[in-house]
């Protein structure tokens, strides 16, 4: 560690001495790839102050906790961020998508130095912080970087006021659609730039859904991939005007019961008790009832077109994300940050690894070869408009999803309690789901997360 530290001065010294030789400033950005052209314009008081590992005598390796189901991204995205950082090695450490939140809280409650960079879901990035579990990323991006992130994006990694999860990905809905579903009940489906209203995906839903001489549902209306999510169903009640929760992250009385949320929660209800168009249990879930040609509409991220696109043997379309007729127009939004381990040992490797994966380059590759999410870079997003790539269906739904990633986001609700809030709303919506009044339920709901919050206060 001595040698590490003196080999680090030494460089450092040199680099010093060769910027008075060439009268301009030595300092690294972290990688020998362009990161964007707001990057690459940016001017050398803007380059961020973390340092890039040389002359190092071995290898550092630091640990990255993240989801499994990624695990086909590498190693391509591994390789190319190791080939141009020498010195650092990735170690990579999956857990299945269930279980990530708790084994975060399980080693990080345990001070478990072992783990350098952790996938963050985003809403949770303020419990990660007040419990210090983060370190901040001060001087780590550059002005014209932060300023290329989705603002929202930056809003839900930062905590008191100090950005500490770096923005990986960013997320929207659309409304998918079984074109020759719509076709057999003499339905004209919305365009890919048009925007239901949810009384009309309502209606249409009656009409496609296809009921056999037996009874049994052969093709449903209707289906949300995540069916109890708030990351999926929060934007309901934000279009019928409702807030996600009060202004200093805890409050909840006078709003998860309000008449906002009670609309969106009965037309949810709706859907699944006195239309019927959607299946109550889990048995199948929404995308796969989708591409069997089972579901007529169904709203999911962007990330389900390449598979539609693959696995579908029926005509589909998009179309934008539904909101309520006289509403506002709300889509979900958030995604996945990469956080740097308070206890690390490799702090200044784990923040390069981080800013790599989140600016240019690397966020670039992890869309197209990791998880598919949309990444959080308004440069990035910007491809879509403009690449011929994106021109044609399917791909051009790409372009859809983009434009209402910038256009409509609403993110969830920044608050320490985060954990307990999404559980509790589960929980709240799957008895919505199955019959329970949704104004009752919403009380039930307000009284809970009221009593789990006092220890916030």
């Amino acid at each position: 560690m001595i040698r590490k530290k003196i080999l680090k001065v030494i460089a450092l010294l040199a680099c010093l001495l060769m910027g008075i030789i060439l009268f301009t400033a030595c300092a690294s950005t972290g990688t020998s790839e362009p990161v964007s052209v707001a990057t690459a314009e940016a001017t050398a008081s803007d380059t961020p102050a973390v340092a890039t590992a040389v002359g190092t005598t071995e290898d550092v390796t630091i640990t990255w906790l993240r989801l499994a189901e990624w695990s086909a991204a590498d190693p391509a995205i591994i390789q190319t961020f190791e080939a141009s950082h020498p010195g650092i090695k990735v170690k990579l450490e999956e857990i299945p998508f269930s279980d990530l939140v708790s084994q975060i809280n399980l080693r990080f409650g345990a001070s478990d130095a072992s783990i350098d960079v952790i996938s963050a879901d985003a809403p949770l990035v303020a419990s990660y912080g007040y419990r210090r579990w983060l370190l901040p990323l001060d001087g780590v991006y550059t002005q014209a970087e932060l300023a290329d992130f989705l603002p929202s994006a930056v809003k839900a990694g930062t905590y008191n006021g100090q950005l500490i999860a770096g923005p990986q990905s960013t997320s929207t809905q659309l409304l998918y659609y079984n074109a020759d579903a719509f076709k057999a009940a003499g339905i004209t489906p919305p365009g890919q730039d048009d925007r239901w209203t949810w009384e009309q995906v309502a209606e249409a839903a009656q009409k496609v859904q296809v009921v056999g001489a037996d009874g049994k549902v052969n093709v449903w209306g209707f289906q949300w991939e995540q069916t109890t999510a708030p990351y999926q169903l929060l934007p309901l009640m934000g279009s019928a005007g409702g807030k996600y929760i009060g202004d200093d992250g805890l409050t909840v009385d006078g709003i998860l019961n309000s008449a906002p949320w009670v609309k969106g929660a009965t037309f949810y209800s709706d859907m699944f008790n006195k239309y019927k168009v959607a299946p109550q249990g889990d048995a199948v879930n929404g995308p796969d009832l989708f591409v069997n040609g089972n579901l007529a509409m169904l709203v999911a991220g962007p990330w389900q077109i390449s598979n539609f696109a693959t696995n579908a043997t029926f005509n589909w379309g998009v179309s934008r994300h539904p909101y309520f007729k006289g509403g506002v127009v709300a889509t979900a939004t958030g995604s996945w940050h990469l956080g740097v381990n308070s206890l690390s040992q490799h702090p200044d490797e784990a923040k390069q690894f981080v800013r790599w994966m989140t600016t240019g380059t690397g966020a670039e590759k992890w869309w197209r070869l990791g998880s598919h999410d949309f990444p959080a870079q308004q440069s990035v997003l910007a491809m879509f408009a403009t690449s011929d790539e994106f021109s044609q269906p399917p791909a051009s739904y790409n372009r859809v999803a983009a434009a209402e990633a910038l256009e409509s986001p609403v993110p969830r609700p920044v608050t320490v309690g985060y954990l307990e809030y999404d559980q509790i709303f589960r929980n709240t919506f799957q008895d919505i789901r199955t019959g329970t009044d949704p104004a009752t339920a919403l009380q039930t709901l307000v009284d809970r997360l009221n009593s789990e919050f006092a220890k916030y206060k």
